[in-house]
Parts: C-alpha cells; structure tokens; sequence
C-alpha cells in the first residue's frame, strides 16, 4: 500500500512543479509583452498583461497565443488619477520561441485585437483647453454630453449650458454644440453665445493605445466617454 501512495505523492508534486513552472513562464512572458506593449503605445507605466489558456508551455513552444489581455491606466499623459483607462484583447498572438526564451522580443504581430477605452470627464474637459469647462453626460442620450461653462457679461457671471453631440471622425472624438440652455430669464448677446459653442465644439484624441488601433463606436457614460477599439494584423514593436 505504501508503494503506491508513494507514487500518488510523488506524482502531485511533480504536477505541481509543473503547474508552478507554466505559471512562471507565463508571468515572464507577459512581462516581456507588457515591455513591448508600453514602448508601442508610449505609456508611462508598463501595463497588466494576463496570459490566457492553460497550459501556456504548450502555446509557448508553438509561438502562438490563443488570448492576451491588456489592462492600462495611464492612457493619457496627465495620468493614473484621473481614470482613463484601456482594456484590450489580443488574439492570434505571435511570438517566435526562440525569442521568448531569449527574452529578445522587440515585436509582437497581433492578427486582431478588440477592446474598449474609457476616457474620463477630466481628461475630456482638459482636451478642450478651456479653463473651468465641464463635461457630464446627458441622461438618456449615450449620443450627447452636457457641456458646462461660466461667462462674465457686464460684470455678471451667467452659468451656461451647451449639449453638444458625441462623434467619431477619423480615430479622434468630435464634440459639437447642438443647443445652449441659458436661466430662466436671461438672455446673451449673440456674439458671446457664438463663442459659448465655439469653446463646446472640440476634439479629444486618445493616446496611449497600440499603434494601429481604430476607434469603432463612440457613447457617453456616467463617468467618461466610451470607445470600443478595433485592429487587424497588427505588429508592435519596442
């Protein structure tokens, strides 16, 4: 009887060795491409990178990787703090294994990739250079975003607000004044009301994502503006 429990112990801790030496591997690697990933796409901090499929030693031999997911959160230059965030899957993932082990991975060839980019308000109003602009979303319409500033007219300061529609044009959010909501009761001249639309009509770009990447869809939440992210045959690089 001893005999075989011996071999049942020995087996689990070989399994476990096993088991423990797939999951070191796949940290490593997704170090290396967290590297890669964070020179691609011009990031201040390196990236999470989690490396889906078990076991990873088998996609690792044959240079392929079924999903990697990349989480960042410093997509803007002005950063961690003020929320915007990336998450993005990579499928179809090559990494030759002669460079992996090398540890020499200077590229990464993607067949596709999807994710979503969360921009928050606060990198959104920064966008708009305009001291003191606030942006919120409009309930019930994923299309609009509230758009909030102050005007001095006479000596009096008039809190104004603008909807302005939420679109893609060529990779970059496009923000347009639509209708301007004034107090009850007060009216503007129309060359200041000219400049209230002028200041809520302006265009965010979003950095810190892969080279490559398009913006498919754009919608406003409840704490930021949200694009889904597109790309195909793609190839990073450091």
């Amino acid at each position: 009887m001893r005999h075989p429990l011996r071999w049942l112990i020995a087996l689990g801790v070989v399994a476990l060795l096993l088991v423990g030496a797939d999951r070191f591997a796949a940290s490593l690697a997704a170090n290396r491409i967290a590297s890669v990933v964070q020179d691609d796409a011009h990031l201040a901090h390196k990236p999470t990178v989690d490396v889906h499929g078990f076991p990873f030693l088998t996609q690792a031999l044959a240079g392929r990787y079924d999903r990697i997911e990349v989480h960042a959160t410093d997509i803007f230059d002005s950063s961690p703090g003020k929320g915007s965030v990336s998450t993005v899957n990579f499928k179809d993932v090559r990494i030759p294994l002669s460079k992996a082990l090398s540890g020499d991975v200077h590229e990464i060839h993607v067949g596709a990739l999807t994710g979503s980019a969360d921009v928050s308000f606060a990198d959104v109003e920064a966008a708009s250079k305009v001291p003191g602009l606030t942006v919120r979303p409009v309930d019930g319409h994923p299309d609009r975003a509230a758009v909030g500033e102050s005007v001095t007219v006479a000596g009096v300061k008039i809190d104004v607000a603008v909807i302005a529609s939420v679109t893609l044009d060529d990779n970059v959010i496009k923000l347009a004044a639509v209708d301007v909501t004034l107090p009850a009761g007060v009216s503007l001249p129309s060359s200041v009301l000219d400049q209230v639309r002028s200041r809520a009509a302006f265009s965010v770009r979003v950095p810190g994502l892969p080279a490559g990447i398009r913006l498919t869809a754009v919608s406003v939440g409840s704490d930021g503006v949200i694009v889904t992210l597109r790309g195909d045959d793609l190839v990073l690089t450091r």
